[in-house]
C-alpha cells in the first residue's frame, strides 16, 4: 500500500503543476496557507478516487448490490454479536466509510459553502461514488459492492466534517491576492 501511495504521489505531481499554471493564468492566488489547503484537498480527492474505484480492482462476473437501508450495517452488528467477525473489522468497514468523506465536509466549510449546498453535496457525492463503482463493474474494470449503506455512511461523514470544522473553528478562507497588475 505504501508503494502505491508513493506511485500515486508521483502521478499527482503533474496535477499540482497544472493547478499552479491555472492559478498563474488566472493571476489569482489565495494566501499560501489557503493554497496549501487546496492542494492537499486535491491530493485527498485523487486518493479518494483511487480508493473507492480502483484500489484492489477485481473484475468479477457478479456484483453485490444492496438497496435496503441499514441492511449491511445491521449485518455487521449481528456478525459482531455472534462472534463471527471482530468489532475491529466491523469498525474499519463502517467507520471507514464515514472517515473517508469527513475531509469533504471540512473543506466545504473552509470554503464557506452553505449548509444547504453542503447537504446537497453530501447526497450527490456518495451517489456518484456508488454509481461509479457500478459503471466500472459493467465496463469490466473492477467490481466493488454497491451499497445504500455506503451512501448513508458517506453522507454522515461529509456532514460530520462540516460540523467538526464549524465547532473547531477551522481557519476561514482568506481573501485572494490579485496579481492582475503584475
Amino acid at each position: 500500500m505504501l508503494l502505491e501511495v508513493i506511485q500515486l504521489g508521483l502521478i499527482f505531481i503533474p496535477i499540482i503543476i497544472i493547478y499552479i499554471v491555472y492559478k498563474l493564468i488566472r493571476k489569482r492566488f489565495d494566501y499560501l496557507s489557503t493554497e496549501i489547503v487546496h492542494m492537499v484537498f486535491l491530493f485527498y480527492v485523487f486518493i479518494l478516487i483511487y480508493i473507492v474505484w480502483f484500489y484492489l480492482p477485481v473484475a468479477l462476473g457478479y456484483i453485490n448490490i444492496n438497496i435496503i437501508p441499514f441492511y449491511t450495517i445491521s449485518d455487521y452488528a449481528k456478525a459482531v454479536f455472534a462472534g463471527d467477525i471482530s468489532i475491529r473489522i466491523a469498525g474499519v468497514n463502517l467507520l471507514g466509510n464515514i472517515l473517508l468523506t469527513l475531509p469533504i465536509g471540512a473543506y466545504l466549510y473552509f470554503n464557506r459553502v452553505s449548509f444547504k449546498k453542503t447537504t446537497a453535496a453530501a447526497i450527490l457525492i456518495p451517489v456518484v461514488i456508488e454509481l461509479g463503482q457500478l459503471l466500472l463493474h459493467y465496463i469490466g474494470l473492477a467490481t466493488r459492492s454497491v451499497d445504500i449503506d455506503d451512501i448513508i455512511l458517506n453522507f454522515i461523514g461529509i456532514l460530520s466534517g462540516y460540523y467538526l470544522a464549524k465547532v473547531c473553528k477551522f481557519v476561514k478562507k482568506s481573501k485572494y491576492i490579485d496579481l492582475g497588475d503584475y
